[in-house]
Formats: structure tokens, sequence, C-alpha cells
């Protein structure tokens, strides 16, 4: 999470920004969150929100992701109806980490501008608005290449305003943010310094706006004069390792974020852990009602937890739809069940459709993953699963479902083997025993991990792990093996001998590599660059030649414009899916030419695609789990049909099934779930040209809305 807020005078409202999520509400106080910001196409990222304390259908939004340096921010949004709509405000291309309206007159607002990694802007400094963000006076600029990390102040003492840069210099101001003067007190560190880890500031209330604290410099500093002298107020580096807040009536109570949250009663000497698993839950965020300090909402990699009674207790984060997944994998069984490895929070698996009328918490359960990795199901036994984690990145364990139960078995549990990171896991399509890790070299198994081969030399010159991996199945024994640091091999004898068949005059990492279901010498790969680009490539000739295809991609997207997964359809011939940090796009013709596949699918980093059977799957870095119910059609569709005015497609198969089974009492609403997939095959339904609907798969309640391409 990277953004959190409420409404003063309205109890079960709050807001949520989520980085690649957008913006989610509550107004029952936590129990129902839906999104709010998905009409807003340019960016999902949102970095900081504020409710006008005096018109709570006032909301501000600064985007960008504070976290991850190199994706950009698209300025500040405004919403005039409590979130319904929003406008893009002229602020400019920057990043706004901190949103500070005046308590009393709306439109009079303070934003901090950390301006984009990727160039030098005027786009950075203290903007200033008095008409609501219709126009900006920039009050406090360093130079092009020096944002600002945070703008505070304390809800009492609204003139009085304290900001920090990038390169850690604190400047103040008395006048509501007109006018600046650089703090040079005694004690604070000196610039720069401590890598670039974001400052934030906190001022107490009734404190005539002398007491502030300065976290993010390795240690929670304060002031109590106003900024002219600094004390470091503990040894203990946990609580001002991010960020700091102060109750708005007792200056001594104060939190602390780091891997949980912490709590002090005498203004910073002491702490105690407040919330969070000794594992820790990330916390980032937090909201104090500065009307009433026992409404709390505290965010982190988890989810969002409201409190309205100081902390005493707090609200789910399972009812919010935003999970980070990197790679999925799905299983044999059917209903089917997808695997995904999330961010922080070790690998999920939810089925694809439940038994009570829809998707809930008996068709969801956390299982050992971690992270980035990657998991897949045993292709003979879906009780059997390959997984990343879930203590570390380098392991590779056997899980048993449903027990949880796991062992390692990876190759790597030799040291002399040097082997690094497991990365793709790849099943043969000709051997459904063989397992295939790609580690530094490819290793298989075919015993369930008891017994290893490496079937290739060192294909990364020992500084990283294959990055991508594609096992033909047209073609026994061919395999793709991509690199992170750049570079393609090709084997056609299941490892015996291999070939440099790199992508010419390309610097970049392969992230993706898939091999034709038709054409053995035929395959995809997915370059990342860093320029903001999409690269995919497409060779007919087994690597000899490479032709880049991204016609109709679009490029330099402020929401990023990179392509990460590209997957070949198994049933149609030149069918191909894109997977972008933006969306998901589709091509007819083997990447000649590209086109949309948005539907209602909002704008978020698509990571991963699967295709299973004629279900399309996707892994969201913000947004969870997505499904495209039945591309039937899309296998269907030619040129000639296109120019149809409409079309009935043969439906793909079907399965009858009851629609609910359960004969006692529901769940009520607002519990968890989701929509099941269609009661029949889309095309028995009607299906007309590129119309239909992504159906989110992730625990959480969201609405989804049938849309076209």
């Amino acid at each position: 999470m990277g953004a959190v807020a409420g409404a003063i005078g309205q109890p079960g409202t709050f807001y949520i920004g989520v980085p690649f999520g957008g913006i989610w509400k509550t107004t029952s106080g936590g129990t129902m969150w839906f999104p709010v910001f998905d009409a807003v196409t340019e960016i999902s990222s949102i970095a900081s929100i504020a409710v006008a304390p005096s018109d709570p259908n006032i909301v501000y939004a600064g985007t960008g992701d504070t976290y991850r340096p190199a994706y950009r921010g698209n300025g500040l949004y405004k919403s005039i109806d409590a979130g319904k709509t929003w406008r893009h405000l002229p602020l400019g291309e920057t990043k706004v980490p901190a949103i500070l309206p005046d308590p009393k007159d709306p439109n009079i607002v303070v934003v901090a501008a950390l301006g984009n990694e990727q160039s030098t802007s005027a786009a950075r400094g203290v903007f200033r608005s008095a008409d609501g963000g219709s126009t900006w006076t920039r009050t406090l600029f360093v130079d092009d290449d020096t944002g600002i990390d945070d703008v505070a102040s304390a809800f009492d003492e609204p003139d009085t305003l304290y900001a920090a840069t990038s390169a850690g210099v604190l400047f103040k101001s008395t006048d509501e943010g007109q006018t600046w003067t650089r703090l040079n007190g005694t004690g604070l560190p000196s610039p720069g310094g401590n890598g670039r880890a974001v400052r934030r500031l906190a001022v107490a209330a009734r404190t005539h706006a002398q007491r502030v604290f300065l976290a993010g410099v390795g240690r929670l500093m304060r002031s109590d004069d106003g900024g002219a002298t600094w004390k470091t107020v503990t040894d203990d580096a946990r609580p001002g390792a991010e960020r700091v807040y102060v109750s708005p009536t007792n200056p001594d109570l104060v939190y602390g974020l780091h891997i949980t949250a912490y709590r002090s009663r005498d203004g910073g000497a002491t702490w105690e852990a407040f919330k969070g698993a000794p594992g820790g839950d990330d916390p980032h965020v937090m909201w104090i009602d500065p009307t009433d300090p026992n409404r709390l909402l505290l965010a982190g990699d988890q989810g969002a937890s409201v409190s309205v009674d100081g902390g005493a207790t707090w609200g789910s984060w399972y009812n919010q739809s935003t999970a980070q997944i990197y790679h999925i994998g799905i299983d044999r069984s059917w209903p089917y069940w997808v695997y995904g490895q999330q961010q922080d929070s070790g690998a999920v698996a939810v089925r694809n459709r439940g038994d009570l009328g829809s998707i809930g918490p008996l068709d969801w359960y956390p299982t050992p993953g971690w992270e980035s990795g990657y998991i897949v199901a045993d292709p003979l036994d879906p009780k059997t699963l390959y997984a990343n984690g879930p203590d570390s990145a380098s392991q590779l364990v056997r899980i048993s479902v449903p027990t949880g139960q796991w062992i390692h078995v990876g190759p790597n549990l030799d040291p002399a083997e040097h082997l690094g990171t497991p990365g793709p896991l790849v099943w043969n399509p000709f051997d459904p025993h063989e397992l295939i890790a790609g580690y530094s070299k490819l290793m298989a198994t075919s015993n369930g991990g008891r017994d290893w081969t490496p079937i290739s030399p060192d294909l990364t010159g020992g500084r990283a792990s294959i990055s991508a991996l594609a096992a033909s199945s047209v073609s026994n024994g061919t395999l793709w093996a991509g690199m992170a640091r750049g570079g393609i091999r090709l084997t056609r004898d299941h490892g015996a001998t291999w070939t440099d068949v790199s992508i010419p005059n390309t610097a970049g990492s392969v992230v993706s590599i898939d091999a034709s279901h038709r054409n053995a010498a035929e395959a995809f790969a997915a370059v990342t660059t860093g320029d903001n680009r999409p690269h995919i490539y497409r060779t007919r000739d087994s690597g000899r030649a490479w032709t880049e295809v991204v016609d109709g991609l679009p490029a330099d997207e402020v929401s990023g414009s990179f392509v990460n997964t590209v997957r070949t359809d198994p049933d149609r011939d030149g069918l191909v899916f894109a997977a972008t940090e933006s969306s998901v796009y589709v091509s007819f013709d083997a990447g000649d030419r590209w086109q949309p596949l948005r539907l209602n699918l909002p704008t978020t980093s698509v990571r991963d695609i699967v295709i299973h059977d004629n279900d399309l799957v996707i892994a969201t870095f913000g947004r969870g789990i997505w499904v495209l119910d039945d591309v039937s059609p899309l296998r269907q569709i030619t040129a000639a049909i296109a120019q149809q005015h409409a079309h009935l497609f043969e439906p793909g198969a079907a399965v009858r099934v009851r629609r609910d089974i359960n004969g006692d009492t529901p769940f009520p609403p607002e519990i968890p779930h989701f929509e099941n997939p269609p009661l029949a095959a889309r095309g028995a339904s009607g299906d007309f040209q590129m119309t239909g609907e992504w159906n989110d798969r992730q625990m959480g309640r969201s609405r989804v809305a049938p849309g076209t391409a």
C-alpha cells in the first residue's frame, strides 16, 4: 500500500492507494472495499491521498510509486464527488508523495513533487494552489534534480509547514507554504548519505508546531523548538526506519513503522510492538483522524486495516483484491486451482469456481511460496506443487496439497554445485514426469526432486539464473533458454548440444520466451532494456534471425510499456498474447499486428499469462488474479469475420454443473467473494466480435462490468 486517508465526519469512509492497483474506498469501516479509480487509464500507482477536512467530497490523489524509483508518476488527480469521477490537474508529470489540503478551505492545497527519475524537470519542489488545483505556484524549488520527499503540518497549526528534500535538506514555512526558509538546525544529519532513503516528517499537534519528528535517516530524530535543534530520541533504529505519526491529542503518543508497527508513549524514547506479526507485516502508511485519535487506518504489504478503538482491535485486510502476483501456475483438476507467488505474502491458491454459487473463502487458501518465485503443479498429480520458498528464493520445495507440508528438493542443496537461485519451472511436454528448472544451468528431475541431472552447462557465466525457459510441444527435446543479462540458447536434443541464438544488437534482460505450438523453429521472446518501450522478437528459423514485432503496442506510457510475458495459444496458429506493464494485448497474425485486449481490465501491471484449456489467466501486480473465461471466439476470428456486422461463434466445450449446491443459509454478501465463470460457454450465450469481460479471481469484493476491446 502506498497511501491511506479517511473522511472526517464520516466514520465509515476511508481510502487506500495501491502501487499498480489504483484507489479503493470503503464506506462501511473496512467491511467492504471497492475500486474507484479504474476509469483512469493513464496510471494506476498511487503515492498519496488526502480528503479535504472541510468537504469530504473533495479528494486529492498523488500518483507514482515512491518505493520503486524507476517508475514514473503522472502528477495529481482530484475528485469532487467522493471518488466517483476524477480530473487530472495541471501539475505536470511527477510523483506526488504528500498532499496537504487546508483544514478549512478545500481550495487551498500544498503538495510535494518528487519528480521522475528518468529525467530532470521543473516539476519538482513544493507547489501550492489556492483555486482547488486549477492553477499552481511553485513556492519551493532547489534544482531540476532535487524533489520533495515529504511536506507536513499539524492539524491545529496549518500555517506552519515543514518539507524534506530528496537530498536530505529541511525547509520551514510559516505562511502555509507561500515562502520557505532552509533549516540548518544543530544535530541534523548531513544532506545526502543513507543511500536514497525517503525522508518523512510528522508535526505534533498541541505544541504550536514546535515538535517535529524526522524519519528515514537511519534513526528517529526530534526537534522541540521548530527545527532549530535536533536530537536522536532512541537508539532503536526500527521505529524511525520509514515513517512516523503523532496522535492529534497527545504529542507524546507516537507511532513508527518498520517491519511491524511500533508505539511510544513518551515522545519516542521507548517503544513497544504495536501491531504486526514478528515476521513482518511491513506496514508502510497510517492515517489518524485529526478529530478522533481512536480512528486509525494502517496499511502495508498485505492490505489495509481499520481500527475505531485506538488500535485495540482491527478489521480484516482479506477483502481487498490488491495482491501483487509475480507468476502463476494451474493444476489439471476440475474446477482448476490457480496458484500465485505474491509480494511479501507467500503464495496463494484460489479455485476457478466455487460450489456455493460464487468463489468464496472456502475456495482460497495460502500455500508456501516466495515473492517473485515460480510455482507449478504436477501434471500427473494436482495435489503436488513445486515452488520457490518459503524461507528464501533460493529454495525449491515440493508441496503437498491441501496439507501445505513441504520439503526441500532443489539440486542447490549441494553447495558445491554453485547453481544459484531457481528460476523458471517447466514440465517436459513429452514426459510429464520430468520437471526442468532454470538455475545457472538447466537441471532436470523425473522423480520429484530426489535426483537431478544437469542438461546444460552454465549458461549465465555464474552471474545469475536463467530468466526465461520454454519447451517445444511439437519437437521433443527442443528447449529455449533466456538470460537475465541478455542472450538466448537453444537445444534440439534435450541438452546434449546448445547453440547461441541470441538476438543481435539487443542489450537487455530476456524476461519471457514461448515456443510455437505448430512450428518447431518458431519462438517469441520478450526483452526489457530499461527504455520503457515494448520489445517482442520472433524467429521462424530456430533463432538464426529475429524480427521485432511490436506494431500496435504503445510506447513510453506513464504506467509502463515494456513487456513482461509473451504467450502463444496452443490451439490456434498465430494467436499470441502479450502482458505489458499496463495491460494485455492480442495478435492474430503471430505478432505482425497487436491490439488491446483490455475489455474491463483496469490499468495495472500484468506479469504472467497462462492459457488453460479455453481460459486465459493472468497475474497482475496490484489487482490479483484475473481470468478471461472461454477465449474460443478469439481462436475462431478471421479477417473476414472481423468485417462482419455480427457473427455467432461456435461455443467452447461446456460442463454442466449445478450453480449452487448449498442447501442452507448462504454466506452474507459482505463476505469476500467473486462471480463464478459463466454457467454456459460464452459462445452458447451469443458472443459478438470482441465483447466479453475479465473476471477477478483473487479474494475480495469488486465490481466487474462488461466491456469491449
